[in-house]
Parts: structure tokens; C-alpha cells; sequence
């Protein structure tokens, strides 16, 4: 009899103490508790690097030299890697090459991040090298805004739009529109 008694507390409190059966949700609406509830892909603590390819539109206004304007298009195309602290915050550093000028763009910055299954949403700011073959360096800010399509929990693919802010006694903006390919870690 005691052995019946013990076996039936055992089995009691083990039960007590289990989590909820697979594809329930215990607890309110939307608290999340338990086996089903809204799935989420979280980022956070997450590496990630990201290729990118698109257009440079490159303005350039100097009023010492008797009011120049020069304006060209170009393909821009480089790599950024980064780490997502938060789900909404992240931090990344890149590297992007204007083909025909021979700009080299160098950057850091961080990146917050607005995520809807299956988009996400984010908008970033990076302090910016601007790095002409022929010419001196130059610093630049370079705010920017993305949609991205998450098609797996590690990759998305998205639209980038970046206005860069250059810098110099020369008037120098870069607007950047790119197309780019993430994968995360």
C-alpha cells in the first residue's frame, strides 16, 4: 500500500511540474506561456554578415572653384558583418567599393531593428570613411532605412536606402540604393 501511495505522489507532483504538452498554451491570451503560443525569430545574439550591390549616386558642389557641379551614378557593391546585442539592437561594421570613381566607403555603426514576421524593418547609423583612390579622406554620417523578407531563420534578403553626409569644404553626398543578401550565425 505505501508503495502504490508513493508511486501515485510521484506521478502527481511530476505532472505539477512538467511543462505544458507540445502544441498547447497555458496561461492568458498572448502571455506566450507553454509549448504554443506565436513563434518568434529572435535575433538577438546573433553574428551576421551581409552582402549588398546597387546604385551610388555621387554629388559633388565646390563654390571655391567657381560654383562646379558634378553628379554620377555608379555601381556600388561591399560586405558588412555584424552582431545583434538585442533583438532590436545591433552593431556592424563595413566595407563598399564605388565601381567607376574608385571610392572606397569604410563604416561603423549600429542598427535598430523593427521585426514583423515575416518582415522586419530597420533603420541604421553609421559613421562613415569616404576613402577616394585619387583625392584626401573624409568623414562622413550616413543615416539609412531597410525592409528586409526573413525566408528562414537564417537568411533574409531586403532593400536598403543610406544618404551620406561627407565632411569637407567641398559639398559631398552619396545616396546609396542597394539590394542585399543577409545570413545569420
Amino acid at each position: 500500500m505505501k508503495v502504490i501511495f508513493l508511486v501515485a505522489t510521484l506521478v502527481l507532483v511530476t505532472g505539477a511540474f512538467a511543462g505544458p504538452e507540445l502544441g498547447r498554451t497555458d496561461g492568458s491570451e498572448g502571455s506566450e506561456y507553454g509549448k504554443g503560443g506565436y513563434w518568434k525569430n529572435t535575433q538577438e545574439g546573433r553574428f551576421y554578415v551581409e552582402g549588398f550591390m546597387g546604385s551610388a549616386t555621387v554629388d559633388f558642389e565646390n563654390e571655391k572653384l567657381g560654383s562646379i557641379k558634378f553628379s554620377r551614378t555608379d555601381i556600388l557593391a561591399g560586405v558588412s558583418a555584424g552582431y545583434l546585442i538585442e533583438d532590436w539592437l545591433g552593431f556592424q561594421l563595413g566595407y563598399g567599393h564605388v565601381s567607376d570613381q574608385d571610392i572606397n566607403l569604410y563604416s561603423g555603426g549600429i542598427r535598430s531593428a523593427y521585426n514583423s514576421e515575416p518582415l522586419n524593418y530597420y533603420f541604421s547609423l553609421d559613421a562613415e570613411l569616404y576613402s577616394p583612390i585619387a583625392g584626401e579622406d573624409r568623414f562622413g554620417i550616413v543615416p539609412g532605412v531597410g525592409a528586409e523578407v526573413i525566408l528562414h531563420k537564417h537568411l533574409r534578403v531586403g532593400l536598403r536606402f543610406q544618404r551620406d553626409f561627407i565632411f569637407a569644404d567641398e559639398t559631398i553626398k552619396i545616396n546609396k540604393f542597394t539590394a542585399k543578401v543577409q545570413v545569420n550565425f
